[in-house]
């Protein structure tokens, strides 16, 4: 993962810029990665084997750009990574955080204590303020020896070094998803606090805190399995608890880089590339 390549800014000074230099290196990844070698050579054969009116050259092109979009939920983690990193406040757990295969177990008994509370929630009008926090201590205090081991990935894990309590965050750039996505997200969220939990020996469900984070400040409904007020955290929100630096510049420095000078200079290169490579 890139993240840690990156030097360590001052936040305090020339904020702006910063910022910037931190967005600006993100989605020059992902170009990069779109657009690599490799990938292009994929294309290129997958759409060697297909009909089409579409000249292959725009399909290729057409393809990359897919496939940023895709990364772009992806970008929002690794921006979020960038932006605690550069928090001298906060410490990542990089033996967890970002990695994709992180190898865990998780008891019998917890798995059947979270389906259940998913259908208690979906079936039930159960005070969730209440009986997540509840939860969420029955799971900390198990102590079943039957397990199931799982290969998981963990967006951000990060520890206050002043007070050593931890947040695990699940990141998605907007609260759009649809109905069945919906309940799929909050179950692996849950699951995942019993992951780290068994993982990192915790008893007290306060020293680890999970945080359902979506980077834009949309809500499109009420969540009936998270509370709302303590473990969901939208834009600002986590922005004013967590970060020195403001969502809204961060907000509008993302909303206006589509058109700024850089990208369009990396697109039109990228562009070209294609529309020059032998077929």
């Amino acid at each position: 993962m890139f993240v840690a390549k990156y030097k360590k800014y001052n936040m305090g000074k020339n904020m702006n810029q910063q910022i910037k230099n931190l967005i600006n290196r993100a989605v020059i990844k992902i170009i990069e990665n779109s657009s690599s070698t490799k990938k292009i050579n994929h294309l290129k054969k997958k759409h060697n084997v297909k009909i089409h009116f579409i000249p292959k050259r725009y399909r290729i092109f057409g393809g990359i750009l897919q496939s940023m979009n895709i990364q772009f939920g992806n970008f929002v983690e690794q921006l979020m990574n960038l932006l605690i990193d550069n928090d001298e406040r906060y410490e990542i757990i990089k033996n967890y955080s970002g990695k994709k295969s992180n190898k865990f177990t998780l008891s019998s008994n917890n798995e059947a204590l979270i389906d259940n509370y998913i259908t208690r929630c979906q079936t039930e009008n159960i005070n969730i303020e209440t009986e997540f926090p509840k939860l969420l201590n029955k799971i900390v205090s198990d102590t079943d020896t039957k397990t199931s081991k799982f290969n998981h990935d963990i967006d951000l894990l990060f520890k206050d070094r002043q007070t050593g309590d931890i947040y695990y965050l699940e990141c998605k750039y907007n609260d759009d998803h649809d109905t069945g996505k919906f309940v799929d997200i909050n179950r692996k969220f849950i699951k995942t606090y019993a992951y780290l939990a068994k993982e990192l020996d915790i008893k007290d469900n306060n020293k680890l805190v999970p945080i359902l984070f979506f980077f834009t400040n949309k809500k499109m409904k009420g969540n009936i399995y998270v509370p709302e007020a303590t473990n969901i955290y939208r834009g600002k929100k986590f922005f004013e608890k967590f970060l020195n630096i403001k969502y809204e510049e961060v907000d509008e420095y993302l909303s206006n880089l589509s058109e700024d000078e850089e990208t369009i200079k990396s697109f039109k290169t990228l562009y070209n590339k294609i529309m020059n490579i032998g077929l």
